[in-house]
């Protein structure tokens, strides 16, 4: 009986000594996550959310009397011709993953933002998505697309958002009112973007061409015709998706090729 007795007590203490190991690796555990928090917390950087509406805002200031009506970050502004202006806050998004960043490939953006300039011709828009009857318009519906920050420095320029934009605030509203609303200006009615025939300013995609024989062919059958057909035998490779989808429309135009 005396050797069970010692037997159980070795046991107990076995017991207790594997639930105080346990416990002691839960407090660490515990500790860790609670220090990873802590840091995580203490790292907060910036909030860039706010910071960006700010600047925002103070930009929308100055654009409201100008005609430009607000829809979360994108501005339109829409002209007697069927143009619609607009302009966008693009954000940086959050990078995932430690590889998320390649240097010279994918950049973290994180922190930082684009404005965003865009025409869309509305008959050309709703022509090509009839579906769809849209109040306001985001940049990507724009047939004419490009960049602020291009614009000013001639290259993809993003802003870093900081806790005081003061300074961003002004370098925008003044790129605005000078090199954005020059963009604008050549673009501004139908006349203008069809003269230009796929040139600058109107230059931010390969089917421009395209665009501008529709617009045309809205008008004048003949005209856009000949043009929609002059575009159709300029798409190289021969044999692409691009000239199959022209290929089907000119039979649905009803345009001979």
């Amino acid at each position: 009986m005396a050797r069970i007795r010692e037997l159980a007590v070795r046991l107990n203490r076995h017991s207790i000594t594997n639930r105080k190991i346990k416990l002691g690796l839960f407090d660490i555990f515990k500790r860790q996550d609670k220090s990873k928090g802590e840091t995580e917390q203490s790292a907060t950087p910036t909030d860039f959310k706010t910071q960006l509406d700010i600047v925002e805002k103070d930009v929308f200031a100055k654009l409201k009397p100008l005609g430009f009506k607000k829809n979360g970050r994108t501005f339109n502004r829409r002209l007697d011709d069927g143009i619609i202006q607009v302009i966008n806050f693009q954000s940086g998004q959050y990078p995932i993953g430690q590889g998320y960043e390649i240097p010279g490939l994918r950049e973290n953006l994180y922190g930082k933002f684009v404005v965003n300039l865009g025409v869309c011709i509305e008959s050309l828009y709703r022509f090509q998505s009839p579906t769809e009857n849209k109040k306001y318009y985001k940049e990507y519906d724009c047939q004419i697309r490009n960049r602020l920050g291009k614009l000013l420095t001639g290259q993809d320029y993003w802003w870093t958002i900081a806790d005081d934009n003061t300074k961003i605030t002004e370098e925008i509203i003044s790129g605005l009112e000078t090199k954005g609303f020059e963009w604008f200006s050549g673009l501004d009615t139908k006349d203008k973007i069809i003269s230009n025939n796929g040139h600058l300013p109107y230059d931010a995609s390969p089917r421009a061409k395209l665009d501008i024989a529709l617009m045309v062919w809205f008008d004048d059958k003949e005209k856009g015709s000949e043009l929609f057909k002059n575009y159709y035998n300029t798409i190289q490779p021969a044999k692409s998706s691009h000239k199959e989808y022209v290929r089907d429309l000119a039979k649905e135009l009803k345009i001979e090729l």
